[in-house]
């Protein structure tokens, strides 16, 4: 029985130096680890999903300031603040950003603010009311 070919009588576990070791269960398992996260934040990185932003057609239409106020408080103040001093969404007063900017961002969204937020004549008015807040100092 000293030459079983199956190899049924060999040690179960083998002793292997201990720098193998090191190699397979710590090394190997770090550059894994670290080959997908940089592949992953590459690609968190580089938005190949992200969308185009709009364009808006021809001249932004601005409604009636007064109302967009209205508006504003009441879709858009929870995140960018009273009078768009900025809160959890950015500070919008005194930003100086262009009506087509503004339409834009509030067609498309981005980050967390959503897509179409507000539309039509709604639209018009909170465009006009921050068309005011936006030149301000």
């Amino acid at each position: 029985m000293a030459g079983d070919a199956t190899g049924y009588d060999r040690p179960v576990s083998s002793l292997e130096p201990a720098s193998r070791r090191l190699i397979r269960l710590v090394l190997v398992p770090a550059c894994l680890f670290l080959a997908f996260a940089g592949g992953a934040f590459a690609l968190a990185k580089l938005h190949l999903a992200k969308p185009g932003t709009p364009k808006a057609a021809g001249a932004v239409k601005l409604g009636d300031a007064h109302r967009g106020e209205s508006v504003f408080t009441q879709h858009c103040a929870g995140c960018h603040g009273h009078g768009g001093t900025g809160g959890s969404g950015p500070r919008l007063a005194g930003t100086r950003l262009s009506d087509e900017a503004v339409k834009n961002q509030i067609d498309a969204g981005g980050g967390v603010m959503p897509a179409n937020l507000v539309g039509g004549r709604d639209e018009e008015d909170v465009l006009a009311y921050l068309h005011t807040i936006l030149n301000e100092r």
